[in-house]
């Protein structure tokens, strides 16, 4: 079974029993991940390019199972009018280390384009918030991210 079709199948409604946490959670990040591309309503091709670092890195997928991943998720992102479900997923399935690391990949993906929008702090204060990290974590992922570069 291709990466998509098993993908697609954790998409399934949560009653169906057949859901996997790990595919869950992948999901979930890279809705996240898309969700913060989009904060900011301009599409740029370093923040997808991001996006697909940070979930191979985090999942260590090949190149074509974190396109198959993010090309899954993109409908979920689009049509999602909250995203509670999928911080649900990674609060339930996922320590504090790895909620650190998913607030880290957000910042780098709303910094690849070397600007800070508003929209996108408010987006990552958000999900910081509703991860239960608190304002230190927030800080030091910023920190790991943008220390010694430029624009932030």
């Amino acid at each position: 079974m291709k990466l998509l079709d098993r993908l697609k199948a954790g998409l399934a409604p949560e009653d169906s029993g057949g859901s996997d946490p790990e595919r869950d959670v992948q999901i979930a990040a890279a809705v996240l991940l898309l969700a913060m591309e989009h904060a900011d309503h301009a599409h740029d091709p370093d923040e997808r390019a991001e996006i697909t670092r940070e979930l191979r890195a985090h999942f260590d997928l090949d190149a074509a199972d974190a396109q198959e991943l993010v090309a899954a998720a993109e409908p979920e992102a689009e049509a999602a009018i909250s995203l509670h479900r999928y911080l649900e997923a990674l609060n339930q399935q996922m320590p504090v280390t790895q909620k650190r690391r998913v607030l880290e990949m957000l910042w780098r993906v709303a910094y690849a384009d070397r600007q800070l929008d508003a929209q996108e702090e408010a987006l990552l204060r958000e999900i910081a918030d509703l991860l239960h990290l608190p304002h230190r974590d927030f800080i030091q992922a910023k920190l790991a991210v943008t220390e010694n570069r430029p624009e932030v």
